[in-house]
């Protein structure tokens, strides 16, 4: 017996979708997961562990039967499944019994049944028809032309037959879910017909095509019984070709070879809707975040199911973070974002609550002004259109100075246009340091103080136009600031959650967005102690003129930090002799 390696990704093999009229099962090596959309319109997920066993899909020839008779065994138990979670109420417990009927030998006797059924179609109507046909219409010499002549026209006809069934409402459901399945295991972001051959609709289309190709062009006429026989083992013969087939074509890079697969997967696999993307999600969620599965009582809703929608929405408006939808859940819940992991559902008011936010955020708003505050070094800080949201970046600038402090026990900080105070009031919180803010804005000074007071920390704030308003002999060990450094012209540019929400006076830097580098940097010399330190957060592309100003305003050990994106985005540097 040969063993042979996987072709491709051994995740992707492991997973099998089975579509189903309003909803998709999906196999893994140790799960079967049920997603659906109810006639309410609400999304159910539901799911069993299975026995893993994968040996006989390492087995070339044997993993083609493998692959059929599993899934065919586990699609009767995702319909099972789907019959549990479309019930309701008093009658749950009786519907369920009744689905569960519907076992392991019986789904076989069914599923056997319509072979034998499909089988006598295709001898009785199928090989009466073309056979007349062919006679009728051609007059052939070779007995085998003629039979090669019989085989297409049956293929033809059930060709048709299948393409017909596309434009029936509960087929083109089934292979919309089928096309929302094929995006999910070959992992693409939009859907694309060829991107995945070895699905399995397809894969039994290709079995009846081809086997129906092979009885007819051989043509056994010995007895009934007989052939009877012949032509299933033909059939049996044919299933582990197919999948060999369909298995080589889905992972080779020849896309001619993808093509030929369109003939086929034409048929089985459309364009899914936003729903059949979320309904796959749903499933998607529930098998990646979750061990088992826990059947949800009335008026909840899945956290799978409510990820998915989340997912959809905000990446339909390209605003997709994984950590905004956290954010959002474990706001609206009160629970850090560790807690949300495990949960597996929330309530209708709380499913609302979400969604609303969730809106929200896909129009651009941030979340900062969704919920009135942001989280800033372990700190929380209330924010609103009066001040600039604090940026993960800035605490990079945090991180720099408060070295600075405890390497030079320094004593004396002041924060240029602190805005919502989060970097004066940090210094203060995690350092013994005096801690002094100035801004302009009166009503920004307002909020600072009051996430002093919140923060349980004490910052002097004061109300002045950058240095104006000190005392002229005050000075410090370091002045920082993130002042306003976008360009002017460039305001209009930026995405809507920041030329919308924030402040423009905590925006606009200037023509070239340096002006207030410029201010600072040419009056810091007279507030600063001996040795004392500059730091700065600039914008993209502006490190090195920052750099040439402090130069050129006696600064020495000027340095240069990157953020998370490798952009420079911190500089700093220490007044000279």
């Amino acid at each position: 017996m040969i063993k042979c390696c996987y072709i491709g990704n051994n995740n992707i093999m492991g997973k099998i979708v089975l579509p189903m009229g309003n909803g998709v099962g999906v196999l893994s090596e140790d799960k079967l997961c049920v997603s659906i959309i109810d006639s309410n319109g609400d999304k159910k997920v539901d799911g069993k562990k299975i026995k893993p066993n994968k040996k006989f899909m390492d087995y070339f020839f044997i993993r083609g039967f493998t692959y059929f008779f599993k899934g065919i065994y586990y699609y009767y138990q995702a319909y099972e499944l789907q019959s549990e979670l479309e019930v309701n109420g008093e009658d749950k417990n009786k519907s369920a019994k009744n689905a569960g009927k519907l076992n392991f030998f019986s789904g076989y006797i069914l599923f056997f049944a319509s072979i034998i059924i499909s089988f006598l179609f295709g001898l009785l109507v199928l090989g009466f028809l073309s056979s007349y046909v062919i006679n009728i219409g051609f007059e052939f010499s070779s007995y085998y032309l003629k039979s090669f002549m019989i085989s297409l026209f049956r293929v033809g006809v059930v060709y048709i037959i299948l393409l017909l069934l596309r434009f029936i409402p509960f087929m083109s459901g089934v292979y919309s879910f089928n096309g929302a399945g094929c995006m999910f295991i070959s992992d693409k972001e939009s859907f694309q017909n060829r991107a995945y051959p070895l699905n399995f609709l397809n894969f039994l289309v290709n079995i009846f095509i081809i086997s129906l190709f092979v009885i007819s062009l051989v043509a056994i006429n010995i007895n009934f019984i007989a052939n009877f026989f012949i032509n299933l083992s033909i059939f049996l013969i044919c299933i582990p070709i197919s999948y060999e087939l369909l298995r080589f074509v889905t992972f080779t890079k020849l896309l001619w070879l993808k093509d030929i697969a369109l003939i086929t997967n034409f048929l089985v696999c459309m364009k899914p809707n936003i729903t059949h993307e979320e309904v796959m999600m749903a499933a998607k969620n529930e098998m990646t975040n979750f061990d088992d599965f826990e059947r949800l009582v009335k008026d909840r809703v899945s956290m799978s199911a409510l990820f998915a929608e989340m997912q959809t929405k905000l990446k339909a408006s390209d605003k997709y973070e994984e950590s905004d939808i956290d954010w959002i859940i474990a706001t609206i819940l009160n629970k850090n974002r560790s807690e949300i992991k495990l949960l597996r559902s929330v309530s209708a008011k709380e499913y609302r609550e979400i969604m609303r936010a969730c809106e929200r955020r896909a129009k651009g708003e941030p979340l900062s002004n969704i919920f009135g505050f942001v989280e800033f070094y372990g700190l929380r800080f209330d924010v609103n259109k009066k001040v600039l949201s604090p940026r993960m970046e800035t605490e990079l600038l945090v991180d720099e100075a408060i070295k600075k402090i405890r390497d030079f026990e320094l004593s004396t900080v002041l924060d240029m246009c602190t805005g919502s105070g989060a970097i004066a009031i940090t210094i203060a919180k995690f350092t013994s340091c005096k801690v002094s803010g100035i801004d302009i804005s009166k009503q920004a000074l307002a909020i600072a103080q009051n996430n002093a007071e919140k923060n349980n920390v004490k910052v002097e704030f004061i109300a002045s136009d950058l240095f104006k308003g000190l005392k002229k002999k005050k000075k410090y060990d370091i002045i920082i600031s993130n002042p306003p450094y976008i360009k002017s012209g460039d305001i209009e540019k930026l995405d809507i959650e920041v030329k919308k929400y924030d402040p423009r006076l905590a925006l606009d830097g200037g023509e070239d967005g340096l002006d207030f580098y410029r201010k600072i940097i040419g009056e810091a010399p007279k507030h600063l102690n001996k040795k004392g330190w500059i730091f700065f957060e600039v914008g993209k592309g502006q490190a090195n003129s920052v750099c040439d100003l402090l130069q050129e305003n006696n600064f020495e050990n000027i340095e240069i930090i990157k953020d998370y994106n490798k952009i420079e985005r911190i500089v700093y540097g220490r007044i000279g002799k």
